[in-house]
């Protein structure tokens, strides 16, 4: 058992516990070792709010205090919450896959070391910029339609080599000549969901 596992289950918000209770312990009981040990050891893990498709939780989370200890992640999927910074996820060094559809996140803020994510789903937010993208470079899958963006600054023409899906339309704030600039200057096509 790792030493810092009963700490970060005796500091964990009293959301965050029932969210881990219907999620992954299936009860309302204090976990066991075992179980806690599966937690803090997830190579994956999902929370989906009542209003998501196919919803594992009946509540809706308000930050991702639960998850920062979980340096094991490589897949976090937190969707249709209330979540409105990322700032934590600066943490997640070995992340490959961070699904934050549906959410209230204003700022990509805290994503900009993630250097090795390959997917980021972030649409249907309030995010106003992807500035934060611009080192993040192993990006295959990047979704940010139904925001509010009306720039693509952060993308590079380093990203057009790994980067298969862009999803940015629609975004009710980004003009056609800032898509045409990317597809012409950068090489990366810009989709429509």
């Amino acid at each position: 058992m790792n030493k810092n596992m009963p700490d970060w289950w005796r500091q964990t918000e009293p959301q965050w516990k029932q969210a881990f209770a219907e999620t992954i312990f299936r009860h309302s009981n204090e976990p066991t070792p075992d179980e806690l040990a599966l937690v803090y050891n997830a190579p994956a893990i999902r929370f989906a709010g009542p209003t998501a498709f196919f919803p594992n939780m009946t509540f809706e989370l308000t930050n991702l205090s639960g998850v920062l200890a979980l340096a094991n992640l490589e897949t976090l999927v937190v969707i249709n919450h209330k979540i409105e910074s990322i700032k934590e996820v600066n943490t997640f060094e070995s992340l490959k896959s961070l699904f934050l559809l549906g959410n209230q996140i204003t700022s990509l803020e805290g994503i900009e070391n993630l250097t090795g994510l390959e997917m980021l789903y972030v649409q249907d937010n309030l995010i106003e910029s992807i500035k934060p993208v611009e080192k993040l470079l192993n990006l295959k899958e990047l979704y940010v339609n139904g925001n509010r963006i009306s720039s693509l600054e952060g993308l590079t023409e380093m990203h057009a080599e790994k980067l298969e899906k862009f999803f940015c339309k629609p975004n009710d704030l980004l003009k056609q000549k800032e898509i045409l600039r990317v597809e012409r200057e950068l090489g990366i096509k810009c989709r429509e969901v």
